[in-house]
C-alpha cells in the first residue's frame, strides 16, 4: 500500500472531522440563545400568571421580565452542578418496573429530571458548541504525516504491529507524541497484551483500503 496515498486519505478524512466539529460548534451557538429565549420567555409567562390577581390581571410586565432575565445567569451556574444522568440509558439498563408504587416513584424523579433538562437546553448547548470547536482545534493540531505513517503500517499489516515493530520501521517518528491523537480514532485498537501494540478493526482497514486506491 503506497504511504502518500495513505497519507491523503488521512488528509481529507481530518479535514472532514475538522468541518464537522466546526459546524457543530456553529450550530449549537445559533440554537443556544433561542433555547434561552424559549425558557426566559416560558419563566416570564409562568410568573405572569402565577402573580395574577384575584380579577384575573396578570402579573406586572416588568417585575416579571426582570426576574426572568436575572433566572439566566442562575441556569449557567445550575448547569454546572446539576447531575448529568441518560434517563433513557438508564431505563434501558434497570429495566421497566410493573408495580404502581414503583412506576409512581420513579415519575417523580424523572419530571424534575426532564424539567431541568429543558431549563438548561441553553447553557448545555453552549457547552456542546464550545466543545466542538475544541475537538475541531485538536484534530486541526495532530501531526498529520505521524499519524498517516502509523495507519500506513497497520494497513499494511493484517494484525497487531508492536510498539517496537512501528518504531523500528519509523525510526524518525517520536511515537509517544503521535499515540495521544491516533486515539482519538475510532478503529485503532489499543492492545496491552504483550507485545503491545497497534491494530485496526476491519472497518477502519477496509475503508483505508478502498477509499486511498480511489
Amino acid at each position: 500500500m503506497d504511504f502518500e496515498a495513505v497519507r491523503a486519505w488521512f488528509t481529507k478524512w481530518t479535514a472532514r472531522r475538522i468541518r464537522n466539529c466546526r459546524l457543530a460548534g456553529s450550530l449549537g451557538l445559533v440554537l443556544a440563545p433561542l433555547a434561552l429565549i424559549f425558557v426566559t420567555a416560558g419563566i416570564y409567562w409562568a410568573l405572569r400568571f402565577f402573580k395574577q390577581d384575584r380579577l384575573g390581571n396578570l402579573g406586572d410586565s416588568a417585575t416579571c421580565l426582570w426576574i426572568s432575565l436575572a433566572v439566566i445567569p442562575c441556569l449557567f451556574i445550575g448547569n454546572r452542578l446539576a447531575p448529568r444522568r441518560d434517563l433513557m440509558e438508564e431505563y434501558l439498563e434497570e429495566g421497566p418496573d410493573d408495580s404502581w408504587f414503583d412506576t409512581t416513584s420513579e415519575r417523580h424523579k424523572v419530571v424534575p429530571l426532564v424539567l431541568l433538562w429543558i431549563l438548561f437546553t441553553g447553557p448545555r448547548l453552549f457547552d456542546w458548541a464550545f466543545r466542538s470547536f475544541a475537538d475541531g482545534r485538536r484534530w486541526a493540531q495532530m501531526d498529520l504525516p505521524g499519524c498517516a505513517a502509523v495507519l500506513w503500517i497497520l494497513a499494511s499489516h493484517s494484525g497487531k504491529v508492536s510498539f517496537d515493530e512501528i518504531r523500528r520501521q519509523l525510526d524518525w517518528l517520536d511515537l509517544e507524541t503521535v499515540l495521544p491523537g491516533l486515539k482519538r480514532m475510532d478503529g485503532i485498537v489499543f492492545l496491552k497484551t504483550a507485545p503491545a501494540g497497534l491494530s485496526l478493526t476491519q472497518d477502519l482497514r477496509d475503508q483505508i483500503r478502498s477509499e486511498s486506491a480511489e
